[in-house]
């Protein structure tokens, strides 16, 4: 008993070591500067001059003054309205692509390449290809169009408020197709093929089996996927800043709550100059807003894992 119990110490000490630098990094760059952006929230500080303790200022100018609030709540209304593209329209897709490669058409193997490949292509090369196509004065679709007589179907593109969040989501989708497709097509590999020839023999037809036998053993990848989702709608920043600008595009229709704490910690937005306490508590008021979104999420999906 006594030689199991060392024996055990061991073990477990094997696995301190191993897991000790990366938990001292994740502590150091994750853990400490959250406690440091709470900190920072309550104090008007441009970073180098003086601290002054302000209370709750920052939160109460981000929340209810007229001008900061709107440019909040706008880019944050941006947030939510991707968040719901998510939700909606990107996860389905992928899940509909993982099924269609999992059901192995011809040249799946090409397609699979096809949709995966602009994953691992540069942010900031896809939104130069963006900028080469829907420039409205240098881009190829307007002269593609001029060219082959549809002038009237020119358009500002990313300059139009009403047409840029769509070409976004458009954008979005076809680079970040790739990861959750290859979750879901993991997670479909994994479904036990007795399900499947079970629900054959029962006369299910493709449909039937898909929503009947096979989505349901798909819970644990819908709840991976979402909840990246959810992280990545909330965090977004890259591909809107490149497309759009440093103030979000024209009125405002591509900026998101990651740019204007970005044009207010660090561009010199917060009145002419830079706050990083104004800056720091609006990424403490989105870092509440994100935790409550996923435990309501994670709880409400979890649920659904069990019960399948």
């Amino acid at each position: 008993m006594w030689q199991l119990m060392k024996i055990k110490t061991k073990q477990n000490k094997a696995y301190i070591g191993f897991i000790l630098p990366g938990l001292i990094l994740y502590t150091m760059f994750m853990i400490v500067p959250i406690f440091f952006a709470i900190f920072y929230s309550f104090f008007n500080w441009n970073g180098i001059g003086p601290m002054e303790f302000i209370g709750l200022d920052n939160f109460r100018k981000l929340l209810f003054d007229p001008r900061m609030s709107r440019i909040f709540y706008n880019a944050l209304g941006n947030n939510v309205k991707y968040l719901l593209c998510v939700w909606f329209i990107i996860t389905p897709v992928q899940l509909f692509f993982a099924y269609v490669l999992y059901i192995k058409i011809r040249a799946h193997r090409y397609l699979q390449l096809m949709l995966f490949l602009p994953y691992v292509i540069s942010t900031s090369i896809v939104g130069f290809f963006v900028i080469l196509i829907f420039d409205p004065n240098i881009g190829a679709l307007n002269k593609i169009l001029g060219s082959i007589g549809l002038s009237s179907w020119q358009s500002a593109w990313l300059g139009d408020p009403s047409r840029s969040f769509t070409i976004f989501v458009v954008v979005v989708i076809w680079q970040c197709m790739g990861a959750g497709m290859m979750i879901f097509y993991a997670n479909l590999k994994e479904v036990p093929q007795d399900l499947i020839d079970a629900s054959q023999i029962d006369g299910a037809g493709e449909l039937r089996r898909f929503f009947n036998v096979i989505l349901p053993q798909l819970v644990p990848s819908l709840t991976t996927n979402f909840v990246l989702g959810t992280i990545f709608a909330l965090t977004m920043f890259d591909i809107p800043f490149i497309i759009g600008g440093s103030q979000g595009g024209v009125n405002n229709s591509l900026d998101f709550v990651n740019m204007v704490f970005y044009r207010y910690a660090f561009g010199g937005s917060y009145f002419g100059e830079t706050s990083i306490g104004f800056g720091a508590s609006i990424s403490v008021t989105m870092f509440v807003f994100i935790l409550i979104i996923l435990i309501f999420q994670t709880k409400i999906l979890k649920k659904r894992e069990f019960d399948s």
